[in-house]
């Protein structure tokens, strides 16, 4: 819970929604239920990996501190489209988020996970950093991972690392 205190509200005060939880995870949307600009959807999405990142390190100095476990999170970002509404019967029914696009940032979330530096590891797909106003885009530092395959999918996806070292929290 004191994680998702930090992540949470990164989303929502960018517009996005936390769609659900998944045990220790979530699945945070942008562009729903309204869709606005998908560049100004994929620079919130990736302004909010900054400020989680900010807010999980301060997390573990706390945690730190009453010497308890810290915490680490990875992170899938892909853009595209999805299929959103209510679905369910009438015995249940819930707002639901489905597509490649959903499946695609699961995967990307999920892949290699022994592979992860610091609190957060962020794996963008080229679909997203193409959106990106190039200003913002320069000012990431990122690693070029290259085409991996993702399961569920035919078509590999171009992906990169986000890095936090020297990128700038205020992009």
């Amino acid at each position: 819970n004191r994680g998702m205190e930090v992540c949470v509200p990164a989303v929502t005060n960018r517009a996005g929604m936390v769609n659900k939880f998944t045990g220790d995870g979530m699945l945070a949307v942008f562009g729903v239920p309204l869709p606005c600009d998908p560049s100004t959807e994929a620079k919130a999405a990736v302004e909010a990996a900054f400020e989680i990142k900010d807010g999980l390190e301060r997390l573990n100095e706390e945690l730190i501190a009453k010497g308890a476990p810290t915490m680490r999170v990875r992170m899938g970002i892909h853009s595209g489209e999805a299929l959103v509404g209510s679905m369910g019967s009438p015995e249940r029914i819930e707002y639901a988020v489905i597509g490649d696009a959903v499946n695609c940032a699961s995967r990307l979330e999920s892949y290699q996970k022994d592979l992860h530096e610091g609190v957060l590891r962020v794996l963008l797909s080229s679909a997203t950093l193409e959106l990106l106003p190039q200003a913002f885009r320069d000012k990431l530092l990122l690693n070029y991972w290259g085409q991996i395959q993702v399961k569920g999918r035919d078509e590999p996806l171009d992906v990169s690392e986000l890095k936090f070292e020297h990128a700038k929290a205020s992009v």
